[in-house]
């Protein structure tokens, strides 16, 4: 092949020397050898060649005119509504409005009606109160001022139902035969449940007695009475309203208001000692309704500063007496058995627990 393009090169070179008249050659090659014959120019043209490679891309020609704008196309779908925008600033003030017409003259205040009236419903809201005082803290695990399994308002401890309960002379026991009867107080509190609700508590049941005191010595005490046993009180010389008395015990009980919540108490044990059996099987007595045994006057207002008890002639205990000290026991909460005459009790729970 190298030899061949050699002679190739020789034939042009001459052409353009001027010493050769061809129009094409014929290459020979055997081994080394070539040979090199010379055509006529004249005796005719050659095949057409195969087709050369593409040229080079030629430069960039320039931009053409815009054409003409298209037709509007059809609408397009409705977006998705954007968000809630932001609150605007609050509007000025508005103007003053224009002043009300004066308007009639009322009626003077009359403070007899007002007080009246203001006395009827504080009536009806003890009513309420008393219709929320409990049943039984029987079924009840809880200890405290709680709403017990029947919807009703009541202080259980260790399910003892507390009817009475005082310690810091904050509620008034100088209180009259009606109030005794529905309960007073506030049961988060002192207070005392009523004597209704005792005896519907209590009635017919087999119920246990605890009175816990304390004294203002800081000492305490109590008194259970749970068994029941029938015993006959001596009688007295000097009675009211009847020639015999007979004091009988049970466990804890107490009549309806028929027979003035006589009390029924017995078997005592603890260790402030017995002062509640002087008082077994009396009545009980109030203020404003005398029912004890004493013909020189009123327990209930000679020695229990107006607190109602079931006082006999007239009292071993009264624990709704004025609360507080004072010289003598004509006045405070006494426990006789333990505290004797004179040393006044400071805080006395009474409960009972029926089964």
């Amino acid at each position: 092949m190298l030899l061949q393009l050699t002679a190739l090169l020789l034939y042009f070179t001459s052409l353009v020397s001027g010493q050769q008249q061809c129009s094409y050659v014929t290459v020979a090659t055997c081994g080394d050898d070539v040979t090199v014959t010379p055509g006529n120019l004249l005796s005719g043209r050659g095949e057409k060649g195969d087709t050369g490679l593409p040229g080079k891309m030629g430069p960039r020609g320039f931009t053409g005119n815009n054409g003409a704008i298209g037709p509007i196309g059809p609408k397009g779908d409705t977006g998705m509504p954007g968000g809630v925008g932001r609150r605007g600033e609050t509007g000025r003030q508005g103007p003053v409005g224009p002043k009300g017409h004066k308007g009639e003259k009322g009626e003077a205040l009359n403070l007899e009606d007002f007080n009246r009236d203001l006395n009827e419903i504080r009536e009806r809201l003890r009513d309420i109160d008393n219709r929320l005082l409990p049943v039984s803290c029987l079924t009840s695990s809880l200890n405290g001022y709680q709403i017990l399994s029947n919807n009703k308002t009541g202080v259980c401890d260790h399910k003892w139902t507390v009817f009475q309960r005082r310690f810091d002379g904050s509620v008034d026991f100088n209180r009259t035969w009606q109030e005794y009867k529905d309960g007073f107080g506030n049961m988060e509190g002192e207070f005392w449940l009523g004597l209704d609700q005792i005896h519907e508590m209590t009635s017919g049941q087999n119920c246990k007695l605890k009175v816990k005191m304390t004294g203002f010595d800081a000492t305490t005490a109590y008194a259970q009475y749970r068994k029941a046993k029938s015993v006959s009180w001596a009688t007295q010389n000097k009675q009211k309203n009847t020639n015999n008395v007979f004091c009988f015990r049970s466990s804890f009980a107490i009549d309806d208001e028929s027979d003035n919540y006589r009390l029924h108490v017995s078997g005592f044990s603890g260790t402030a000692g017995d002062s509640l059996v002087y008082h077994n099987g009396y009545q009980f007595t109030s203020k404003d309704r005398d029912n004890d045994r004493w013909n020189g006057g009123n327990c209930a207002v000679r020695h229990g500063a107006n607190g109602g008890w079931w006082y006999c002639w007239c009292s071993h205990s009264k624990l709704n007496a004025e609360w507080g000290r004072s010289e003598g026991h004509n006045r405070n909460m006494i426990w006789y058995h333990w505290k004797g005459w004179n040393e006044a009790i400071k805080e006395s729970t009474m409960m009972f627990k029926c089964e």
